[in-house]
């Protein structure tokens, strides 16, 4: 039979993957140089740009062969502003944010912007996350963050762990499971639920630091989003504040961050516990999520918090529909442009449970697939309550990215 020529696709995600194949097919080092950087490309989505910027934009990309997506009204001046899509090799958007820097309108900014976003999208970006006296390789290892719930009504585990001693052991349990940090809260945040004291959460919350501390050499997180109980537990031997609202509940939280030298995760949600799950949406929901984050990480560093001491969270089932968990998932990806570790919590979550039509004790599986697709798409922490499964099933997807094969 004569041979037939016949196209097979490359899965090329960074230079390096081009030039690995390249170097297969006996390319000069020098031809692998010049041409694996162009096999990578990039969209980038610029938003509310005005006409004449829309203009150079597309004018630039076009003069350097990629290419710019905007309004058709631009053209006819039908419109005010546009978003426009950047679409090139990193090369080319590289060399198109040099091209700014002699512009006016406020592109030389955007072109800075535009550098340390491609950056933040290399395929070995150094996460190194300092909490107090912790630093934590996240690049080199995706870190898992065990739950435990010291709350009488969590979906999931509320009640189990009210006793300080059976919370400890339920810390060492999962800390010899694999757990990398322990996560202690104290006020539920299942859909529909309502606050409580803030001295209720600091007799539920800081006894259980104490002894887990005391106990365990790890780093510890606290879900608190009142600044008060954070001071108390990184007293207590905390040394990373996990808050739902992104300090937007009590901006007193990002202070006291900054002041005991400690981490921080920072959440997006639409709406509060209490009322989140009432029919959410958005006109754009990865945008949406990525400038309330970005907002976000500004007021940490406003505050004092250093850029190595922040972690972001898309939020999956915190004002999101089944539809929206799984957008998040699969374009979890265009997080990294804002160069911060993200963690998700995918742990038995009621999506998993309207998919698979599961009680919540019955979705193991369901956030084992959840939490290897997320590693997958670029996440760095899991927070789950499944340490052992969770831990195993993420060092094997760390295997499959990091083989050169």
């Amino acid at each position: 039979m004569a041979d037939v020529l016949s196209p097979r696709v490359l899965l090329i995600s960074a230079p390096e993957d081009a030039a690995r194949e390249m170097r297969k097919i006996g390319v000069s080092e020098a031809g692998v140089r010049a041409m694996a950087p162009k096999a990578q490309t990039v969209v980038l989505k610029v938003a509310g740009a005005s006409v004449p910027v829309a203009h150079i934009l597309k004018q630039q990309m076009l003069s350097i062969g990629g290419d710019a997506a905007v309004a058709c009204g631009v053209l006819t001046h039908e419109v005010e502003s546009t978003d426009v899509l950047l679409m090139g090799t990193v090369a080319q958007l590289e060399s198109l944010a040099q091209k700014l820097s002699y512009q006016q309108f406020g592109l030389p900014e955007l072109g800075e912007r535009i550098v340390s976003t491609l950056a933040a999208l290399s395929p070995k970006p150094r996460l190194v996350l300092r909490a107090r006296h912790h630093n934590m390789d996240l690049a080199k290892k995706v870190h898992v963050m065990g739950i435990l719930n010291v709350t009488p009504d969590s979906f999931s585990d509320g009640g189990r762990f009210l006793q300080p001693s059976e919370a400890l052991d339920h810390a060492l349990e999962m800390a010899e499971d694999g757990a990398d940090i322990i996560d202690v809260g104290g006020q539920s945040s299942r859909p529909g639920s309502q606050g409580i004291p803030e001295s209720e959460e600091l007799k539920r919350v800081v006894p259980v630091v104490e002894r887990v501390h005391e106990a365990w050499h790890g780093p510890i997180s606290v879900d608190t989003a009142r600044a008060k109980v954070a001071e108390e537990a990184f007293k207590a031997g905390a040394s990373i504040v996990n808050d739902i609202t992104a300090f937007t509940a009590d901006p007193a939280v990002a202070r006291v961050v900054a002041r005991f030298d400690a981490a921080c995760v920072l959440m997006h949600m639409q709406g509060t516990p209490a009322t989140m799950q009432d029919d959410p949406s958005y006109d754009d929901l990865m945008g949406q999520i990525a400038h309330f984050l970005a907002g976000a990480i500004a007021v940490a560093k406003a505050a004092g918090v250093a850029d190595d001491q922040i972690v972001v969270d898309p939020g999956i089932g915190f004002g999101k529909t089944t539809a929206h968990n799984l957008a998040i998932l699969r374009h979890l990806p265009e997080l990294r442009a804002l160069g911060k570790p993200i963690l998700v919590g995918p742990s038995r979550k009621g999506f998993i449970g309207r998919i698979l039509d599961l009680q919540v004790d019955d979705r193991l599986e369901g956030t084992l697939a959840a939490a290897a697709y997320a590693v997958a798409q670029g996440a760095r922490i899991l927070r789950v309550h499944d340490v052992k499964p969770v831990a195993r099933a993420a060092r094997i997807v760390e295997a499959c990215l990091s083989s050169p094969a």
